[in-house]
């Protein structure tokens, strides 16, 4: 294989992982759920990829309420001057508001484990990339994706873990995996605020909202 048509075949790759929109971004291992190895890539309601795993004990009338825990960051954040600690205050905080207003809608919100309860436990995760090395306590849970095409700057990239569990028992119920990449940032050193990851999880609230629902009336 000549230089030139290696060149080409580079440039390709990249492009096929900096270039993943919201709905076809690769999903990533965190660490966060543990184990990894029964979820499989679905599409959800508005036509994303996911990865889901569903137990077969999951089924409607099981439960009748459901308690969700404090969207958490895994591993520990560590602010940037790009991403501050409020900003990653808001995405959580709205994260939390979202699925509580949503669920709470359509279901009975408990505040303490018990029988009958499913249990929501959220969190915004960070997967290091291997070919930059970083280690987990390095990391902030909200990466940027800088594009191989010329002109289209940075990108907020986030991802969200969600294990679903019995909250008496503690056995898993169902969890996912899903990454989406938000609005472009005004320029490369821009800073990131909420409104940049704003869309990606209002969609990510519905879908994931009226999923848990199904299963659960």
């Amino acid at each position: 294989m000549n230089k030139a048509v290696k060149l080409v075949s580079m440039v390709a790759l990249l492009a096929s992982f900096t270039l993943a929109s919201a709905g076809t971004a690769l999903a990533e291992d965190s660490g966060y759920l543990g184990d990894y190895s029964a979820l499989k890539e679905v599409k959800d309601a508005a036509g994303d990829k996911v990865m889901r795993y569903v137990n077969p004990k999951l089924k409607p009338g099981t439960y009748t309420a459901v308690m969700i825990d404090p969207t958490q960051y895994y591993p520990s954040p560590k602010p940037s001057e790009q991403v501050s600690s409020y900003t990653l205050t808001d995405i959580s905080n709205y994260l939390d508001k979202g699925l509580r207003d949503k669920l709470g809608a359509k279901l009975t919100i408990a505040s303490e484990p018990g029988p009958g309860v499913l249990r929501i436990r959220p969190a915004i995760t960070a997967v290091a990339p291997q070919t930059v090395g970083l280690k987990p306590y390095q990391l902030i849970p909200v990466a940027f994706v800088v594009s191989s095409v010329k002109g289209r700057g940075k990108e907020a990239s986030i991802q969200v873990e969600v294990d679903v569990v019995d909250s008496v028992s503690g056995e898993r119920m169902g969890a996912s995996v899903r990454k989406g990449v938000g609005a472009k940032l005004a320029s490369d050193n821009a800073p990131l605020t909420l409104t940049d990851v704003l869309p990606l999880l209002n969609q990510w609230i519905d879908t994931g909202s009226s999923f848990i629902a199904e299963h659960v009336k």
